[in-house]
């Protein structure tokens, strides 16, 4: 098959969805078909993927276009600047002539995402040249996505996006939990939803780095040798939950059971880590609170190595690569049912899914999530032998959980199913 997948911008910044393309991309030409990631931004795109190479279609080509956005540049911006969607982002008319010329020569297009209006500009060309198309939500349908902005995306899905969704071929979620809360907003596509999970790579977790890596890189582990560490690694956003885990770091603190924590991931937006920081300066624990940045790599996998237990909060996850990752690592997890598959985490041995009973009198629903953190997280670091079951049995677990060739052939049969 000629595969063309699009997504916005392929910035690796931008986190697990970029990821999950990239995967997708390289994984279904490795079976012999021929794909092409098509963009705006092609910066984390491999190089291979970007020489001409028009007999190898175990490489997948790339193809980049262009992105216009007439008030962000009246305001002296270009869109390398740019780090959401807004109404004003189209893409130019040669990059549509281009994009028109590739699809007509494609069997399927793969678009992901929701609000971007690029998206739509594609899948209204394929519409009209009779190829057929699947559109990934990831997670931008859930409950909680959906309540943030909740006029604008409505709108959006009355005049643009519901009528891409409902002639789409499928409508890919990663998840049980994500069809259930996405397919009210496309009820007249009934019987399009599909679950296939990304696909996850175990073979780069056949043999690890160990901590010391990751323990001789960074300062953080250098001072309170004795204190546990408590590793975040995402970006640093709102929805994550940083801030009741941070909050939850200055309660253990205060009943005299302090733990390293080590906050590792780009900052969204940029100015959201110094609000961070000034929260654990006024905590009291800005000594023992480290900001790693973006880690990647085998450096990644050792940080994940060195931390005795990985923390997501989080208010929305679709997928959760990190969590798989800590799990692949040998790292009890600790997250929240705003993950997609937290079913499949419970169930895994390795994860504690956190559900705050509500607020009492007086408190707020992340007062109560930030008291469940503080005694999941000193349940698991002051137990040694849960953390080696946990460990054990988180690994195993993820190292069998996604079958790569029986994932890839859910794809392929989503692509070519008839409407």
């Amino acid at each position: 098959m000629r595969i063309v997948h699009f997504i916005k911008w392929l910035r690796l910044k931008d986190g697990g969805t970029v990821r999950a393309v990239l995967d997708m991309c390289e994984s279904l030409a490795s079976r012999g078909h021929h794909v092409t990631a098509l963009s705006t931004d092609d910066s984390g795109v491999p190089d291979s993927w970007k020489q001409p190479h028009p007999t190898n279609n175990a490489i997948p080509h790339n193809v980049l276009i262009e992105l216009r956005d007439p008030l962000w540049q009246r305001r002296g911006r270009t869109m390398a600047d740019a780090t959401r969607d807004t109404l004003t982002q189209y893409l130019t008319r040669a990059s549509m002539a281009r994009a028109k010329e590739l699809l007509k020569t494609a069997d399927v297009l793969h678009v992901h995402g929701m609000w971007a209006n690029c998206n739509h500009q594609l899948t209204n060309a394929a519409r009209k040249l009779g190829i057929p198309y699947v559109i990934s939500p990831h997670g931008m349908l859930d409950d909680w996505s959906m309540s943030q902005g909740a006029f604008k995306k409505k709108l959006h899905l009355s005049l643009i996006s519901r009528r891409s969704l409902e002639n789409a071929r499928a409508i890919h979620c990663t998840a049980r939990a994500e069809l259930d809360q996405a397919r009210k907003w496309f009820p007249n596509a009934k019987g399009k939803g599909v679950v296939i999970p990304l696909l996850f790579d175990t073979d780069q977790f056949k043999s690890l780095p160990g901590p010391e890596l990751a323990r001789s890189t960074f300062p953080a582990f250098q001072s309170g040798a004795n204190l546990l560490t408590v590793l975040f690694l995402s970006r640093l956003h709102l929805k994550k939950g940083v801030e009741p885990l941070i909050r939850a770091a200055a309660a253990m603190n205060a009943a005299r059971h302090p733990i390293r924590l080590l906050l590792a991931g780009p900052s969204d937006p940029p100015e959201y880590e110094s609000h961070l920081r000034t929260l654990a300066r006024d905590l009291g624990i800005d000594q023992t609170t480290h900001f790693l940045g973006m880690v990647t790599g085998p450096l990644k996998w050792s940080l994940y190595q060195a931390a005795d237990v990985f923390v997501l909060p989080t208010s929305q996850e679709n997928f959760g690569y990190v969590l798989l990752e800590s799990l692949a690592c040998g790292t009890p997890v600790i997250t929240t049912k705003g993950v997609d598959i937290w079913p499949e985490l419970n169930d895994s041995g390795g994860a504690i899914i956190c559900e705050p009973q509500g607020p009492t009198q007086g408190t707020t629903q992340a007062d109560a999530l930030t008291d469940q953190l503080a005694r999941e997280i000193q349940n698991v670091t002051a137990n040694p032998a849960r953390r080696e079951s946990m460990s054990r049995a988180g690994r195993a677990w993820a190292m069998t959980f996604l079958d790569r060739q029986r994932i890839l052939q859910a794809l392929e049969s989503a692509y070519t199913q008839t409407s």
